[in-house]
């Protein structure tokens, strides 16, 4: 069986296996373990696996075949995946959850999930895998969610679903109307010289984008974002935000510039301004909270936003920026997430009123804290620093003034992040209750990873942007669009 076949069912089989015998104590080891060989099998064929390829008929009678392949850009987004998985099962508190099988098996199966949406190369195969995703994530933040999860993960699969809904619709039109030997086509590599010249093809690339829009979220199609993350367990707010929102960004690259790459192009000052209001009104509203962890929620989307300022620079380094960047938000929003849930279950609560000076008392977690707060506000030297100076020197060839406005919201990420070090962790110590503990040995191991990668991208970032290189030049020639 081909090596990518194997990437995709290992996860597969791996959830299958928690479900049906999850219940024992070694049930996290044993789900960690598995999680993990994703990232063996692509670090094992790294030299292999750009060209890839599996095509079987799956359903012949409407031109469906499984049909996945790994190009770059589907590589970047395969070890994000690789990556943060395992790190999400490692940040299930197994003391406070039940029926924690179920819970590892929606998380590799998720995985799966994933792996078959960043290498799908038929558009039925992509939209079933684009649909699929909900499920476990609506799943998590239901029955492992706060007080008030039932609220949150109905709002989220209502907006997931309203989108999705005139996504199908879009993509059974382009089918219609395209031809491919006399025949409609789902094939992606089919479409690429075709998509653009159907009928109906500038409502089918609004109708895509609208949908990638909200799953990302861009601004201001982001209401149902800061309840599900509030609600949802630690692990699912590391998926939803490091990984959910990378399948918006991965879907606007691979629909938007395979496809339809005058009509994003055309659209790109739109998407410019709404992503740019979005990295000011997350910042502000970052700004504004007392609850840590709703500062890191706003302060993921108000970065996500600057991602997607940086896709619709048409410039191709802010391009490679933006994708740069898409990794760097995964991996510090993880960390910022992790270290947040950390102190929530020290503290009991998240809020910032009554506590202050807790560095005394936690050292470790409260500098472990400090290295990554200075990551997500792009400190040089950390991974952040790369992906916004190349978004930032893309906007300035175009326009010096809207790059300079951007780059106040740099300032803004240091204002309130630092406000929450300054009244979390300096300042006169209150007073410390007796069940405190700072964080150990164990979560400094599953940090270490982090810290490893924001530094060496930060440090070293050559092996990332050659990788980034040639997927963006792949994609513009492809799109048959110059930068």
């Amino acid at each position: 069986m081909p090596i990518l076949m194997w990437l995709f069912i290992v996860p597969l089989i791996s959830s299958l296996m928690m479900w049906l015998d999850g219940a024992k104590k070694t049930a996290k080891v044993l789900a960690f373990a598995l999680s993990l060989l994703p990232l063996v099998l692509l670090l094992w064929n790294h030299s292999e696996l750009i060209g890839m390829a599996v095509n079987y008929k799956w359903i012949p009678s409407l031109g469906i075949n499984f049909f996945l392949k790994i190009d770059a850009l589907s590589l970047v987004f395969l070890y994000l995946t690789a990556l943060i998985i395992p790190i999400s099962i490692l940040a299930v508190n197994r003391g406070s959850h039940t029926h924690l099988g179920l819970f590892y098996a929606l998380i590799l199966l998720l995985q799966s999930l994933l792996i078959g949406f960043f290498t799908a190369r038929d558009l039925a195969l992509f939209t079933i895998f684009w649909e699929a995703m909900l499920l476990p994530l609506y799943l998590i933040i239901s029955f492992w969610g706060g007080e008030h999860r039932q609220k949150a993960a109905i709002k989220f699969l209502v907006y997931m679903i309203a989108g999705s809904a005139l996504m199908i619709a879009a993509i059974l039109l382009l089918y219609l109307t395209s031809t491919s030997g006399g025949a409609g086509t789902f094939n992606i590599d089919a479409l690429k010289g075709i998509a653009a010249s159907t009928p109906y093809a500038y409502w089918i690339f609004l109708i895509f984008l609208l949908a990638f829009a909200v799953k990302t979220p861009l601004f201001p199609f982001h209401a149902w974002l800061p309840d599900a993350y509030y609600q949802a367990p630690t692990s699912g707010t590391i998926l939803l935000s490091a990984l959910l929102s990378k399948a918006g960004i991965y879907g606007i690259l691979r629909i938007g510039m395979e496809l339809f790459p005058e009509l994003l192009k055309e659209w790109s000052f739109v998407g410019l301004v709404l992503a740019i209001a979005g990295v000011f009104y997350g910042g502000l509203a970052a700004w504004m909270q007392n609850d840590f962890k709703k500062i890191f929620i706003y302060s993921s989307f108000s970065h996500v936003n600057f991602i997607l300022a940086g896709l619709f620079i048409w410039h191709q380094p802010a391009q490679q920026g933006a994708v740069l960047q898409s990794v760097n938000h995964a991996i510090i929003i993880t960390a910022l997430f992790l270290v947040g849930a950390w102190l929530e279950s020290i503290l009991k609560n998240s809020s910032m009123n009554n506590v202050r000076g807790l560095i005394k008392y936690f050292p470790q977690l409260g500098w472990l804290t400090m290295f990554f707060v200075l990551a997500s506000v792009a400190l040089p030297g950390t991974n952040s620093f790369i992906g916004e100076l190349m978004i930032l020197f893309g906007l300035f060839g175009q326009s010096p003034w809207i790059a300079a406005f951007l780059g106040l919201s740099i300032i803004l990420s240091a204002l309130y992040m630092l406000r929450f070090m300054e009244k979390v962790y300096f300042g006169p110590p209150v007073s410390a209750q007796p069940d405190w503990r700072d964080i150990g040995a164990k979560e400094l191991l599953i940090a270490l990873p982090l810290v490893a990668l924001v530094l060496w991208i930060g440090i070293y970032p050559a092996p990332f942007l050659n990788i980034i290189k040639q997927a963006m030049e792949t994609l513009f020639s492809q799109g048959v669009i110059s930068s």
